[in-house]
């Protein structure tokens, strides 16, 4: 039996290039719910256009903001007005953006070990998504970094395999991302606060390699967080997650085969 390729559910705007819509990733018991979880890019230079097509066509309702302090993460003017909740958690002020020369240093040439860095210290604020998530009207909601790829990859890949997504997909729809990489490293040069990125190397690789996109390294995510006690659950768990709040999460992004 041959796996039909994934087609990621791009949202095309004019001012981000890396929105999708997660809905209809295979999941244990179904699929997931569309609308629900986005995951995106800079979403700073949305057009009037593009901030009409999330309030009204998409519904938007929360937005996880992952950005460091250095990246100037601020709510978006048309947020409160559309019935938007915005959350920043930054999820390391150490993405490889600040110095990646030091990162380099502790972590060394593997790409993966970059993301095990990250997840490190992750766990409270993983925690503190989900809380925001399940709490209210807060889907559907976007997650978002810089490039939307590897803090959002993080975020997005623990949330699925915490709701039972498969495995293939998310590693696929992290992927996907690659499919737009070259818009996004195109849009972040223009801003004062990225130019650097086509400049420099993330831990251990060649020029640009801010932008390498390495299944190994989402692999190595889901690897960790499957080995903890009770596996991501348990993980999450452990950094003082609820099971009313893991129950509700799979409820609300899972469709599941009798719906």
């Amino acid at each position: 039996m041959t796996t039909a390729p994934h087609v990621p559910r791009w949202i095309d705007l004019t001012g981000a290039h890396n929105v999708r819509d997660l809905g209809g990733l295979p999941a244990a018991g179904g699929v997931v719910r569309p609308r629900v979880l986005l995951r995106g890019d800079n979403v700073d230079g949305l057009t009037t256009a593009d901030v009409a097509l999330l309030r009204d066509d998409v519904g938007l309702r929360g937005v996880v903001d992952l950005r460091a302090a250095f990246e100037r993460p601020r709510a978006a003017e048309w947020f409160s007005p559309a019935g938007i909740t915005w959350m920043h958690e930054p999820l390391l002020d150490a993405t490889g953006l600040t110095d990646p020369n030091s990162l380099r240093e502790r972590i060394g040439d593997d790409y993966s070990s970059f993301y095990a860095f990250m997840l490190e210290t992750a766990g409270p604020g993983l925690v503190r998504i989900l809380a925001f998530l399940v709490s209210g009207e807060r889907t559907p909601a976007l997650v978002h970094c810089a490039a939307g790829k590897d803090r959002t990859g993080i975020v997005t890949s623990v949330l699925l395999a915490l709701a039972g997504v498969e495995r293939d997909a998310i590693v696929a729809d992290y992927l996907a991302t690659a499919q737009r990489i070259d818009k996004v490293r195109a849009a972040l040069s223009q801003r004062e606060e990225y130019r650097h990125l086509s400049e420099s190397a993330a831990p251990g690789r060649t020029s640009g390699s801010a932008f390498a996109i390495d299944p190994r390294a989402i692999g190595r995510v889901l690897d960790t967080v499957a080995a903890a006690p009770g596996g991501v659950a348990g993980f999450l768990t452990a950094n003082g997650a609820t099971p009313d709040q893991i129950g509700r999460w799979r409820a609300r992004l899972i469709q599941t085969d009798g719906e």
